[in-house]
C-alpha cells in the first residue's frame, strides 16, 4: 500500500428524517480537490430501519476518489469486515485498468457483527434494456426451487432531477413495478455531484450503485446489477462481474446479474415478447416521459437490437422506422459507446442484416480503430 499523507476523511455518520424522507448521510472532508461536504441517500418513502448507521456505502462511495487524489481513506463508523477485504481487491482492479488510479490505505471502524441476510431483493431499474432484462428473465425463475425472486425496483435519481418530467418518468417505474410484483424505492443521492471533479461516471458507476445498495442494507439482504456487456467482450468498466460482488457485505450479496447475453440478444429473447417492456422502454439522458429522442447513439444502437428482433414498429417510444444514415454519423463520445455500436453491429452481421452491420461499423469506425477483443469474435 501507499502511505499518504492527505486523507479522505468520512465521519458523523448518522441516520435521520428531513424534508425529503429518511436519509442516511455523514460529512466528508478532504483537501481541495474533494470539496467538505455531506454525502447523503435519501428514500423520500423509506422506512425506519432500512437505512442503517453504517460506514459500508461511505467506503464503497470514496474509494475510488481517494484513489484518484492518492489520499488515505479513513471511516469513522462501523465497516464490514468482508467488504473492507475485499476493498484491497478493488483498488487491485482499478489500479490495472486506470493507471491514473493509485492504490491507498483505507481505515474504518470496528466490523460490523454478521447476521443473517434479509428477504428482500433489490434490481437497480431505469426503464431500459439491461434492466429490464433482468427483471423479465427474474420473472421466468420465479417458481424455482431456491431462487431468490426480485421484490424491490431501486431507482436513484443520482443527477438529482426534478420537476413533472421526473415525477412522471418516476410514476412509470411504479407503474412496472406493481405489475411485475414488485415495490418500486426511489433514493436522492449528491453522490454523482460530489464526485464528479475526480471521476469518469463510466469508471465509477458501479462503486455508485454498490454503495447505494449498502446504504440499504436493513431492507436488502441480495441486489442485482444488471450488466452492460456480455461476457465474451468485458472491457474495463465500472460495473462488471469482477468488481460487483466484491461490494458484497456479511448481510448483503451484490450479484452482476444478465452478462449472458447482448443486447440484440436481450431484446430478442425476452424485451421482444413484452408489451410492458416495449410499451415504458426508456434508453437515453435525453428521455421524456413515454419518449426517447431517438437520435443519440444509445437510441440508435436499441433501434437496431428492436429492428433484429422484429419488434421497432411495436415500441412505443422509440421512432417505428431507423434511419441508416443517422446511425452511420451519430456521434459517439466515449471508447464504451464504441465498443457497444461495434457488439450490435457484429450481432447484426450474424443475424444476416449487413445493411446494419455495416452502418454500426461505420458509425464505431469513425472514432478509432476496432480493438482486438472486437476483431476476435
Amino acid at each position: 500500500m501507499v502511505s499518504c499523507r492527505e486523507e479522505v476523511v468520512v465521519e458523523d455518520v448518522r441516520c435521520e428524517p428531513s424534508a425529503r424522507g429518511r436519509r442516511l448521510s455523514a460529512a466528508v472532508r478532504s483537501g481541495t480537490r474533494l470539496p467538505s461536504a455531506r454525502l447523503h441517500f435519501t428514500v423520500p418513502e423509506g422506512e425506519d430501519g432500512w437505512l442503517p448507521e453504517r460506514g459500508d456505502a461511505f467506503l464503497a462511495a470514496l474509494l475510488m476518489p481517494a484513489m484518484s487524489l492518492g489520499a488515505d481513506l479513513v471511516v469513522d463508523a462501523p465497516v464490514s469486515g468482508r467488504l473492507l477485504r475485499s476493498a484491497r481487491t478493488v483498488m487491485e482492479v482499478y489500479a490495472a485498468w486506470w493507471e491514473r488510479l493509485r492504490e491507498v490505505r483505507v481505515t474504518a471502524g470496528e466490523p460490523v457483527r454478521a447476521r443473517p441476510g434479509l428477504d428482500a431483493t433489490g434490481l437497480f431499474f431505469t426503464l431500459g434494456v439491461d434492466s429490464f432484462y433482468s427483471l423479465l428473465r427474474d420473472g421466468e425463475h420465479r417458481t424455482e426451487p431456491g431462487h431468490r425472486p426480485v421484490t424491490e425496483l431501486l431507482f436513484v435519481n443520482f443527477e438529482q432531477h426534478t420537476g413533472p418530467d421526473h415525477d412522471r418518468l418516476l410514476d412509470r417505474v411504479r407503474l412496472v413495478a406493481g405489475r411485475s410484483g414488485c415495490r418500486a424505492v426511489v433514493v436522492e443521492t449528491n453522490l454523482r455531484t460530489l464526485t464528479a471533479p475526480l471521476v469518469r461516471w463510466e469508471d465509477y458507476h458501479g462503486a455508485a450503485l454498490g454503495s447505494t445498495a449498502l446504504a440499504l442494507q436493513g431492507l436488502l439482504g441480495r441486489c442485482l446489477i444488471a450488466a452492460g456487456f456480455e461476457y465474451r467482450h468485458l472491457p474495463p468498466y465500472g460495473s462488471h462481474p469482477v468488481l460487483d460482488h466484491l461490494w458484497s457485505t456479511e448481510a448483503l450479496e451484490v450479484v452482476h446479474d444478465g452478462a449472458d447475453a447482448t443486447r440484440a440478444q436481450k431484446v430478442a429473447r425476452r424485451l421482444a415478447r413484452s408489451e410492458l417492456a416495449l410499451g415504458n422502454l426508456a434508453v437515453c439522458w435525453r428521455d421524456r416521459p413515454g419518449r426517447n429522442c431517438g437520435a443519440c447513439e444509445k437510441c440508435l444502437r436499441t433501434m437496431v437490437a428492436l429492428e433484429l428482433a422484429g419488434v421497432l414498429p411495436r415500441c412505443a417510444t422509440l421512432p417505428g422506422v431507423l434511419d441508416l444514415e443517422r446511425l452511420r454519423t451519430v456521434p459517439m463520445g466515449s471508447a464504451d459507446a464504441r465498443d457497444a455500436m461495434r457488439e450490435v453491429g457484429l450481432d447484426a452481421g450474424a443475424r444476416g442484416r449487413p445493411d446494419l452491420a455495416e452502418a454500426a461499423a461505420l458509425a464505431a469506425d469513425r472514432y478509432g480503430p476496432v480493438p482486438p477483443a472486437a476483431v476476435a469474435r
